[in-house]
Formats: C-alpha cells, structure tokens, sequence
C-alpha cells in the first residue's frame, strides 16, 4: 500500500482487517494516529503515559495496553497485509 499521507489511508477497512486477522475487538475511539515514513501505522485509542507494547507472533503489529486487559494503542510494522 504505498501512500504518502493519512488522508489515503482507510483506518476503517484497515482496522476490520487486524481484527479478523488477530480475533480482537478494537475500540471504536480513535484519539491519534501517525503514519511513518517507512509504512508503519500507529493508531491510540486512550492517551496513557506508558503503554506496555506487546508484539503479535507473526511480527506485523504490535498491540499496547494500559494495564493487562485495557487496550489502548496499536502499531502496524507494515501496513502492506493490512491494506
């Protein structure tokens, strides 16, 4: 999926995605998203000081939470499979 800016970026269908792939509800807010430079895709869900950042088996994404249970962040390494 090569783009340039967020505004190309279908957050939605791309969100859809990661859940069926890893069979997890996503929360429906989103507060913040950056889009590197190198393809990779961070999308918040909550603002909290310090996430803990778990990475999936497959390496493509990792998922952060506020505590064990608490979602609150998301990075996509590569946003190719996801596009």
């Amino acid at each position: 999926m090569p783009c340039e800016s967020i505004l190309e970026l279908d957050l939605k269908a791309i969100l859809a995605k990661v859940e069926a792939k890893y069979n997890v509800k996503l929360p429906r807010k989103v507060v913040a998203v950056d889009f590197g430079s190198k393809g990779d895709l961070y999308v918040r869900f909550k603002h909290v000081p310090k996430p803990i950042g778990e990475t999936t088996e497959d390496g493509l994404a990792v998922f952060f939470y506020e505590d064990e249970d608490k979602l609150v962040g998301l990075e996509l390494l590569d946003l190719e499979p996801f596009g």
